[in-house]
């Protein structure tokens, strides 16, 4: 009796050990995947964050871009570039002055003023004050000796001689500058005299054909625009970040050009000066030790990167522990090939990520554990149960930022686990959807559709259609009625795409009143036409904003082909964004 009491004693021994070992490799291989988990998460919120900073920056800039090549487009090539096709641009100043009026009411919240220098010493500019509901154009015939500034109500059509004063384009930096370079050109970040504050402008030398030139070309003169500091600033403080995280956008120099802060990136050193802020003197500490690192470790990487010839500009990923905690920091180079390069930064603290879902990745080893505590066998089920939910965490965490198209995470559990594939599917969601229609956003549209192309068995015989729609008089909703309608018109238009496209199609708000639509599968432009005045037709449909309020939108769409307009996403966007405002011009005109 007493030598089963010891075997007993002993099995009894050895299952609580092979329960404690159990209990261990569980409570290990538990933590180890909701830290991978985590990881993953934080790692492709950090590379989201990055995409949208770019996004919103190349924004800003491919406006000044637009503008220009709206008043003046480029060239047409032959492919063989044995033949080229100039666009006539005229030379009367008055024709001149129309194409700025349409050129500056594109982005009226970017891209304010528009110019134009000739080379005999004519001027003439347009300026939207679009805060205070006026416009100035300011003219300097040849040969004069001075400029008049106008207040405008249309083209041609002044109303108040505002003031008079001395002004030689030709004299001015921006124009020796777009001489000199001879191509369109960006300026070195400058404090603008009028608006007192910081801008940087694009410029374009305009040519045309002159048989008594030795070059073949006499010079015009020079078109340029100005993007200020100050609305990239205002673009980057409404992006939706983790609590504590921040982003910034720098100059090599360590001048900062925008910033998710509430600080500006110049500061105000009198009624009349202004001088341009340094990150290291930025009034956020997280910003002066995130700078500092990347100033000393990262640049220097990107520099030999550049010198050894690599062009990949992927961010460098790298964790740093400051005062304000660990924290993870992402730091890539944006690119102009008109004359940018600028720094983009983001720090997100560990904690602000890691923080729930190690509380919730706590409380599913606390529920594992419990059960082993039951029985060997129940904890080896619950084991098997709990890993098989953990991998689908760790996949879908993985599939964030892969490309795939959003699936929901199947774990019909209703504890932490549960919660925990909650969190991470609003996560993804709001990842991947604009906030305010609950389409998919650029980056996740961009992605899906590239992703489509990887797994298509037939790459040959993928077709599909893509749509670039701009809504019109939206602008004029939101002053009439409030952004609350205009909010209210985002949405049902949002609505109304989701309902008249099928399900193996896609659509996404690339931001403002712009939408992107994928049609699957279209190969006939005939029959995508049809499709797109399906669309304009649910567009078009009287909106309710209140009662016995409705609002009427119009649409503007362009429309490119897979593969006919291009190969891949950048430019079949192009082409599309090309024919969206190709098409708008001509509807605004049948409207003048």
């Amino acid at each position: 009796m007493t030598t089963m009491r010891l075997k007993s004693t002993s099995l009894l021994r050895i299952l609580l050990i092979l329960m404690l070992i159990l209990a261990g490799i569980i409570t290990s291989v538990l933590y180890r995947a909701g830290e991978e988990t985590t990881d993953a998460v934080a790692q492709k919120t950090l590379d989201a964050i990055s995409s949208r900073i770019n996004a919103v920056s190349e924004k800003q800039l491919a406006s000044a871009y637009v503008i220009l090549n709206s008043i003046a487009p480029n060239s047409i090539h032959s492919k063989d570039n044995h033949f080229r096709l100039d666009l006539a641009f005229p030379k009367d100043l008055l024709k001149i002055e129309e194409r700025l009026w349409s050129a500056t009411g594109l982005f009226p919240d970017i891209n304010q003023l528009a110019y134009f220098g000739a080379e005999d010493g004519g001027f003439v500019s347009v300026r939207r004050m679009v805060d205070e509901g006026r416009v100035e154009v300011r003219y300097r015939q040849p040969g004069a000796t001075q400029s008049d500034v106008y207040s405008m109500s249309a083209p041609n059509q002044k109303i108040a001689l505002l003031r008079s004063d001395q002004f030689d384009p030709r004299v001015r930096p921006w124009y020796k500058n777009a001489v000199a370079k001879n191509k369109a050109a960006w300026s070195a970040v400058y404090i603008d005299f009028t608006k007192r504050e910081p801008l940087l402008t694009l410029t374009k030398p305009l040519y045309t054909t002159d048989a008594d030139s030795a070059q073949g070309e006499k010079l015009l003169g020079v078109l340029a625009t100005d993007v200020s500091l100050k609305q990239i600033t205002a673009a980057l403080q409404q992006m939706v970040m983790p609590d504590g995280s921040i982003a910034f956008i720098v100059e090599r120099s360590g001048e900062l050009v925008a910033t998710s802060l509430s600080e500006l990136p110049y500061v105000r050193v009198s009624d009349t000066a202004l001088k341009r802020q340094f990150a290291s003197e930025s009034v956020s500490p997280l910003m002066r030790n995130v700078f500092n690192h990347v100033q000393q470790k990262i640049m220097p990487q990107m520099s030999d990167r550049l010198r050894d010839g690599v062009s990949d500009e992927a961010p460098v990923i790298d964790i740093i522990n400051t005062p304000q905690g660990i924290v993870q920091i992402a730091a890539g180079r944006l690119i102009d090939p008109a004359g940018l390069e600028w720094i983009t930064i983001v720090a997100v603290p560990r904690a602000a990520i890691r923080t729930e879902m190690r509380g919730l990745t706590i409380g599913s080893l606390g529920v594992a554990l419990s059960a082993i505590l039951g029985a060997l066998l129940l904890g080896y089920l619950i084991l098997r149960w709990t890993m098989v939910d953990i991998r689908k965490l760790t996949e879908a965490a993985r599939r964030v930022g892969s490309g795939e198209p959003v699936r929901d995470i199947d774990i019909q559990r209703r504890d932490e686990i549960g919660v925990l594939a909650e969190s991470l599917q609003e996560m993804q969601h709001s990842l991947r959807t604009d906030s305010l229609t609950h389409l998919l956003n650029r980056d996740t549209f961009i992605s899906q559709i590239d992703f489509t192309r990887r797994r298509s068995s037939d790459l040959k015989n993928l077709r599909f259609a893509l749509l670039f729609i701009d809504l019109d008089h939206f602008k004029k909703i939101n002053d009439e009625h409030g952004h609350e309608a205009g909010d209210i018109v985002l949405i049902e238009i949002a609505r109304r795409l989701e309902s008249a496209i099928r399900k193996e199609d896609a659509a996404a708000r690339f931001g403002g009143d712009e939408f992107v639509v994928y049609l699957h599968g279209v190969a006939q432009r005939d029959l995508a036409n049809q499709l797109v005045e399906k669309l304009r037709q649910a567009i078009e449909t009287p909106v309710r904003l209140k009662e016995g309020v409705t609002g009427i939108v119009g649409a503007s769409i362009g429309l490119a082909m897979y593969p006919e307009d291009g190969l891949d996403m950048d430019s079949l966007l192009r082409a599309s964004d090309l024919r969206m405002f190709e098409e708008k011009s001509r509807r605004k005109a049948r409207v003048r």
